[in-house]
């Protein structure tokens, strides 16, 4: 029988339910894409489910594209879950679970949703205005991950790292608004920090160089995070 006085145990991980939904999701896609799906359907499958601003104009010429308009509609939201190489996944999937279920607890599992499918959205408009009419696609969870950082910021300035993975960390407190909190030493530093590691890990792992583009919108993801803060968060009494 355990004793009443004795400290709780706590997980290794707090993972709240629409987090861990999220990367069990992108996991079993990787392995099914890396796996099991070669040469034209390995193709096919990119082209169905990554967003590419070039599908819209290509539609309304008549051309036939993978997926066709019903992928119009669905891929400006399911790029997120589309990770090209291990590396991006892990690095991607280790933010998410520290910054995303700090956004996830404050804001629970619905507005997170809706927040991630928002700032998925905006992230696919933004990636159609910065590539212009180049055939790129966009894929990887990167800028939504991006605006839960950006998010997460706002209210964490009072918090330590590890409490990132504590069950008894609150985010319930107030967030700083968005010109105080660029007078905040602490976010500074994390700021800092964040874009340190960011630029670290694209000059380790970009095959064909840094492109700066994909600088510029992982930087706009951080701005687009902390402005739907202040639409989805909840009244803080």
């Amino acid at each position: 029988m355990a004793n009443g006085n004795e400290p709780q145990r706590e997980p290794m991980f707090n993972l709240p339910p629409a987090i861990a939904v999220f990367v069990f999701l992108s996991l079993a896609i990787f392995v099914g894409q890396t796996y099991y799906l070669t040469g034209d359907a390995r193709m096919s499958f990119v082209e169905t489910f990554c967003f590419s601003p070039l599908r819209y104009p290509l539609l309304v010429s008549g051309v036939t594209v993978a997926g066709g308009w019903f992928a119009a509609i669905w891929t400006p939201f399911t790029y997120i879950f589309i990770n090209p190489r291990l590396s991006n996944l892990v690095f991607d999937m280790f933010w998410l679970m520290a910054f995303g279920s700090a956004v996830a607890f404050r804001l629970g599992s619905v507005r997170f949703v809706v927040f991630s499918l928002v700032a998925a959205v905006v992230g696919a408009g933004l990636f159609s205005l910065i590539a212009g009419g180049d055939a790129n696609i966009l894929f990887g969870p990167s800028f939504v991950v991006g605006a839960h950082l950006g998010a997460a910021v706002r209210f964490l300035y009072a918090r330590e790292f590890s409490d990132l993975v504590s069950v008894h960390a609150r985010w319930d407190g107030p967030a700083l608004g968005l010109i105080e909190m660029w007078s905040n030493v602490k976010v500074l530093q994390l700021f800092g920090f964040i874009f340190a590691a960011n630029a670290l890990f694209s000059l380790l792992y970009a095959s064909n160089g840094v492109d700066i583009r994909d600088i510029i919108l992982n930087t706009l993801a951080y701005f687009v995070g902390m402005l739907l803060l202040s639409i989805f968060d909840r009244k803080v009494k």
